[in-house]
């Protein structure tokens, strides 16, 4: 199977298939709830003027979006559900007023060496998601030093959680809501689900959160689909003991059976695949 690169590492480029189709997005949505949340996690990738636009055509009576700091998710309300969505790993951020740009020099060596599939005079600097993988040393969660979680990740959810959960306590009180996430926002899916009640957690490519996240888990269910071999879910390393896995997994491939460590990533591919495997979870 043909494959590209740039679906890995810019999805935004490229438009969800659940927005291609002509569905019916309340029939599929209780088909194959997976492969809807996959698309939302793709669609999480997205600026928030084209969240929106995407949600509207799903049916959406009201979207919120959400950017604090770098930290990214959007909140799809319908009369029947809510669904939170937090965006995934994004490997570089574009110039805006808050921030100050690359120098000259830094952007040369972007555009002669890493050659990025973008115009690198557009950057910023490698992504606050990049930052916030990389403090991976472990902190404590709630009232209890049993349950640590990664500090990286902990830090990105708070961003973002009172504004959430102001929302949903006004807006989604009395409906039920689900939380999506794809790699980071895989992550943060996970941390929301220790600090509100949804129907369900599901995640795609979520690197280990923590340990004995069991004892803070408030939602019903985690499930944690891993595509093939992809290389995030096995982040941190097991040497770091504390990191452990949360959840029930589910493994997916392409339908030739092969796996890569290059391509197993893409939430695209995570979508294609979930389909073509028929999960109704």
């Amino acid at each position: 199977m043909s494959k590209q690169f740039e679906k890995v590492i810019s999805p935004q480029k490229f438009i969800p298939a659940i927005i291609e189709q002509d569905i019916n997005f309340e029939q599929v949505w209780q088909n194959n709830k997976p492969w809807v949340l996959s698309n939302l996690s793709h669609i999480a990738y997205f600026k928030s003027s084209q969240i929106k636009t995407f949600m509207d055509k799903l049916g959406a009576e009201k979207t919120i979006c959400y950017d604090i700091n770098g930290a990214q998710a959007f909140l799809a309300l319908w009369k029947n559900k809510a669904i939170l969505v937090f965006r995934g790993t994004q490997s570089v951020e574009y110039k805006t007023k808050k921030h100050k740009k690359l120098s000259l020099c830094r952007k040369i060596i972007i555009k002669l060496f890493i050659k990025l599939p973008i115009n690198p005079f557009s950057l910023l600097f490698l992504s606050n998601d990049i930052l916030a993988d990389l403090k991976f040393l472990h902190h404590s969660f709630g009232n209890t030093n049993k349950v640590r979680v990664h500090t990286g990740f902990l830090e990105e959810i708070n961003k973002l959680w009172k504004a959430i959960s102001s929302d949903i306590d006004q807006q989604a009180k009395n409906i039920p809501a689900w939380v999506t996430g794809h790699s980071l926002g895989g992550a943060l899916a996970t941390l929301a689900g220790m600090k509100g009640s949804f129907e369900s957690v599901t995640t795609f490519g979520e690197p280990r959160v923590g340990r004995k996240i069991n004892l803070a888990f408030q939602s019903k269910k985690h499930t944690r689909y891993v595509n093939g071999d992809d290389p995030v879910t096995k982040l941190p390393p097991k040497f770091f003991s504390y990191y452990k896995h949360h959840g029930d997994k589910v493994k997916v491939r392409d339908s030739d059976g092969n796996t890569s460590a290059i391509y197993d990533h893409s939430i695209i591919y995570y979508s294609e695949n979930i389909k073509n495997s028929q999960h109704t979870a």
